[in-house]
């Protein structure tokens, strides 16, 4: 019985053992499971986390913290605070370098993604390109800065001794092309902010950039796609020695000299220009402007259609405005073409010049309009209308008496009294309106009023329609009254002491310069009835000595100029009677001689196309002809302007201001490949 018991024992006991064996068991496998299961979790992890520094192996890192340069990656090295990147690829640069400088050095295109990244140098160029496009993309949310802090260049661009350096915080031999949305600050102290001797494209980005020079330079081609710049230089604003194109975006400049230039060709698409400040706004041989809104200001030329030639050859200039919102407020012309000037769309006012020796509108070749509208106010002096030979879209000239003052409202009515045009923007004084649109009808009547001022003119299909009159008053070279025609010169001049008298008879209608001279007495212009004629010519009566220079009485010429009476500092008074006949090209000049009187034509001269010169003697007479000559001058109608070969005033076109030679242009490199930029 006891043996049994013990036998039980035994088995109960083997079965508990066998139950913690298989319970132990289990957990062991429980646990092996479990270890297996973190093992695959953590190779895993580990692949992932390879997958991830694959990604970022492919852009090198180039940080910098208390101006210790770290980099990690392949592709470039430092020594001291000299960044060169030899291989093509992409690199992230952080952190401020103060006197660095980053050498891009490869054979492919080097991509700097700029992430709060800061680099001044105050004895060379901060960032330069020797072989390989740079590409410059600035991270979303970043303010990154590039300073060139070098005093400015003061040598000699042509002098053998200019010294040779890298002219921009951001220089490159090869493409420059910048994108992204984050911020770039940039100061060119030497020169320029960023050149590239090759093409420079903007896509976006905002940018805050300053200069000695130029701004924004592609010896090439410069192309804005988009962004936001506000920029202030001494030189141009934005420049090239062939074509600028500015597509979008929003421009902000105030610049020494011009303020968009292309030595070819410059083109405005679209976006937002703001020139608070310009010597000349927008230059290029060719000018091209499509769309966008347009603020000018400028001390000299709005927009200049004009250069030169690097072979000296004829270059073919024009203006070409097929649309935008364009307000151009000039010290000098307002929109001054040294060829021809086409106008087929946009909204453009011109707000002066109010000297008389620029106009709102001045062109050497052809002036058509066939589309939109401009509203275009300045001095009388030179102001000029379209000449498109009836073909396209009419216009109306006003003159005024007397001067508008700024802020006086200008109003165009119909022949029904309906209100087409009204305007209160004028900044600059004026006496003289142009305004042109589709609501303008050939040989209708217009009624316009500026101010106080009022009065009806005809609309023309061109220069050559009814415009109005020039002012009738005493205003020293402006239109008084409508000028003469003729087209070349005239001149009477007296001998010795003694007189030297003009023609006598009925004056000359001629194509020409009449010019009666002598000395120091009265220089008297025609008698009797005054001559008809159109609005572009000046007329100035000034006296002699201390007395007066009397203006013409009697009918004197038709010709194609300005009328002047000189002498002295005395009154100058404007021909009396029934105005001229003719257009504006030539200039009449009545002078005293020696100390007695030239007086002008009496009675009816030649009419002729050439130059007449009377000239006295020792101390005898020297007489013009007497009596009626022969007829042979060209005769516009009353009230036209002159057709002539370029429809122009008598400016002289070859001044140096209108073909300028802009060798400034041709900037100072930073290499030995040359002076040429």
């Amino acid at each position: 019985m006891k043996r049994e018991i013990t036998d039980k024992n035994k088995k109960i006991n083997k079965n508990i053992a066998f139950s913690l064996m298989g319970m132990g068991l289990m957990l062991s496998l429980g646990a092996c499971n479990a270890s297996q299961d973190a093992s695959a979790a953590t190779v895993s992890a580990n692949v992932n986390s390879n997958k991830t520094q694959k990604t970022q192996g492919n852009e090198t890192s180039i940080s910098i913290d208390n101006n210790t340069v770290s980099i990690n990656g392949d592709g470039a090295s430092s020594e001291v605070k000299v960044i060169t990147i030899s291989k093509a690829g992409t690199y992230r640069l952080s952190g401020k370098l103060d006197e660095g400088q980053i050498v891009v050095d490869a054979d492919g295109d080097v991509n700097l993604n700029l992430d709060n990244f800061t680099i001044s140098n105050s004895t060379d160029a901060p960032i330069v390109g020797k072989s390989g496009n740079i590409n410059i993309n600035l991270v979303d949310g970043s303010d990154n800065r590039i300073s060139d802090t070098r005093a400015a260049n003061t040598q000699d661009e042509n002098s053998s001794n200019e010294t040779k350096a890298y002219d921009a915080a951001i220089y490159s031999e090869a493409d420059i092309n910048l994108t992204g949305s984050g911020k770039l600050t940039v100061e060119g102290g030497y020169e320029d902010a960023i050149h590239s001797k090759s093409n420079l494209n903007i896509e976006s980005g905002n940018y805050s950039i300053t200069a000695s020079h130029h701004g924004l330079n592609g010896k090439e081609t410069l192309v804005v796609k988009n962004g936001s710049f506000d920029i202030t230089t001494v030189e141009d604003a934005l420049h090239s020695k062939g074509d600028v194109t500015f597509e979008n975006g929003e421009l902000n400049i105030n610049a020494g000299d011009d303020a968009l230039h292309a030595d070819n060709a410059l083109t405005v698409k679209d976006g937002k220009i703001n020139i608070n400040s310009s010597n000349e706004g927008l230059e290029g041989v060719t000018v091209n402007i499509e769309g966008g809104n347009i603020l000018v200001n400028s001390t000299d030329d709005g927009i200049n259609a004009a250069g030169d030639s690097e072979d000296g050859s004829q270059l073919s200039y024009a203006i070409n405005i097929s649309g935008g919102d364009i307000k151009i407020i000039p010290g000098g012309d307002g929109i001054d073409s040294n060829g021809d000037l086409n106008v087929s769309g946009g909204n453009i006012v011109v707000d002066g010049p109010s000297n008389g020796g620029n106009a709102p509108v001045d062109y050497d070749g052809t002036g058509t309009i066939t589309g939109g509208s401009i509203l275009a106010t300045g001095n009388s002096g030179m102001f000029q209308g379209f000449n498109g030979n009836n073909q396209g879209q009419s216009s109306i000239i006003y003159y005024l008496d007397n001067n508008a003052a700024t802020g006086a409202t200008i109003k165009i009515s119909d022949e029904s009294g309906k209100e087409i045009f009204s305007s209160a923007d004028q900044t600059q004084s004026y006496n003289a309106v142009l305004y042109s649109s589709a609501e303008i009808e050939s040989g209708k009547t217009y009624k316009v009023s500026v101010g106080d001022s009022e009065g009806s003119v005809t609309a023309g299909d061109s220069q050559g329609g009814n415009f109005g009159h020039p002012p009738m008053g005493g205003m020293g070279g402006n239109n008084q009254g409508q000028p003469p025609q003729m087209n070349d010169n005239f001149q009477g001049r007296g001998q010795g002491n003694n007189q030297g008298q003009p023609p006598m008879g009925q004056p000359p209608e001629m194509n020409g310069n009449f010019q009666g001279r002598g000395g120091n007495n009265q220089g008297q212009p025609p008698m009797g009835q005054p001559p008809q004629g159109g609005p572009n010519g000046n007329f100035q009566g000034r006296g002699q000595g201390n007395n007066q220079g009397q203006p013409p009485m009697g009918q004197p010429p038709e010709m194609n100029g300005n009328f002047q009476g000189r002498g002295g500092n005395n009154q100058g008074e404007p021909p009396m009677g029934q105005p001229p006949q003719g257009g504006p090209n030539g200039n009449f000049q009545g002078r005293g001689q020696g100390n007695n009187q030239g007086q002008p034509p009496m009675g009816q001269p030649p009419e002729m196309n050439g130059n007449f010169q009377g000239r006295g003697q020792g101390n005898n007479q020297g007489q013009p002809p007497q009596g009626q000559p022969p007829e042979g001058g060209n005769q516009p109608q009353i009230g036209q302007p002159p057709q002539n070969e370029n429809n122009q005033s008598s400016k002289n076109k070859t001044d140096s201001k209108k073909k300028k030679n802009k060798q400034k242009s041709n900037q100072k490199t930073g290499d030995t490949s040359g002076k040429e930029k």
